[in-house]
C-alpha cells in the first residue's frame, strides 16, 4: 500500500509527490496574488497603504468598523459583506498579527473570525458575480498553513469560486485538494476527474498520482471508497506499486 514506508522506493515516491504538492500549493498562493510577506502581497497598498504604522492601522480599523456598520444596515447587500471580509483580511495579515514562521496571533485569529462571518454571509446571498479577490483571500487565510489555518471546508467553498472563474486543471487540483482535506470525497473526486481531463497529456500521470495521494490521506481517516480515476482504493492509499492510478 502507498503509505507503507518500509520500501525505500515507496518512500522516494511519497517524498516526490508531497514535494510536488508543496510546490503546487505554493505557486497557487503566489498566483492568487497572496504572496509570502507579512501583508500577503501588497494588499495594504490597495487598501490605502500605511499598514505598518500606527496611523495606518488606525485607518484600517476605521475602515473595518465602517464596513461592519454598513453591513449591519444593509445585511442583504453582498458588496457590503465583501468589504467587511477584505478589510478583516488586511488587518489579519498585518505584520503585527501574522508571522510567516509562527502563524496568526490571537488578534489575527479574531480578524479571521470576522472574515469567516463576512464570507458566510456573503455566500448566503448568492451574488451573481462572486468577488474573486475575496475568494482568493479566503483560500489563503483558511487553507494550508502557514498562510492558512487549516479550515479546509471554508477554503473549499472559496476555491470553488476561484476554480469556476479560472477553469484550469491546476485550480481543479486545488479544489480536489481542499475537498479531500475537508473529507468531502464526492466533490473531491469530481474536481479530480476534471483536473485529469484538463491536464496536458505529459502531466496526466503525475496529476493522478498527486490526487490519489491526497485522497489516500483523507481515506486513512474516514475509510475506503472509490478513487478519483474510478479505481477502488484501500483505507490507507491507492492500489499499485507507486500509488498512481494510471
Amino acid at each position: 500500500m502507498l503509505f507503507d514506508l518500509r520500501s525505500p522506493r515507496r518512500r522516494r515516491v511519497i517524498k516526490g509527490v508531497y514535494l510536488f504538492l508543496a510546490v503546487l500549493i505554493g505557486v497557487g498562493l503566489v498566483g492568487f496574488g497572496v504572496g509570502t510577506g507579512g501583508n500577503f502581497g501588497g494588499l495594504l497598498s490597495s487598501a490605502g497603504g500605511g499598514g505598518g504604522t500606527a496611523t495606518g492601522q488606525t485607518t484600517l480599523l476605521k475602515a473595518l468598523a465602517t464596513a461592519e456598520k454598513k453591513a449591519k444596515v444593509s445585511p442583504t447587500d453582498p458588496a457590503a459583506w465583501a468589504t467587511v471580509g477584505r478589510s478583516a483580511y488586511v488587518l489579519a495579515t498585518l505584520p503585527t498579527n501574522y508571522d510567516s514562521s509562527l502563524g496568526y496571533t490571537t488578534t489575527g485569529h479574531a480578524y479571521l473570525t470576522k472574515l469567516k462571518h463576512a464570507w458566510v454571509s456573503y455566500l448566503s446571498l448568492a451574488p451573481a458575480k462572486p468577488d474573486q479577490q475575496l475568494a482568493a483571500e479566503v483560500v489563503a487565510a483558511f487553507g494550508t498553513p502557514p498562510t492558512g489555518i487549516g479550515d479546509y471546508r471554508t477554503a473549499e467553498t472559496a476555491q470553488e469560486i476561484v476554480t469556476e472563474n479560472q477553469g484550469t486543471y491546476t485550480q481543479y487540483e486545488y479544489l480536489a485538494y481542499y475537498a479531500y482535506l475537508a473529507n468531502e470525497l464526492t466533490p473531491g473526486d469530481q474536481a479530480a476527474a476534471r483536473a485529469i481531463a484538463l491536464a496536458p497529456k505529459s502531466l496526466v500521470k503525475q496529476v493522478k498520482t498527486a490526487l490519489t495521494t491526497m485522497r489516500g490521506s483523507a481515506q486513512a481517516r474516514i475509510g475506503g471508497a472509490t478513487g478519483p480515476s474510478g479505481s477502488t482504493t484501500g483505507t490507507t492509499g491507492a492500489t499499485g506499486s507507486t500509488g498512481a492510478t494510471g
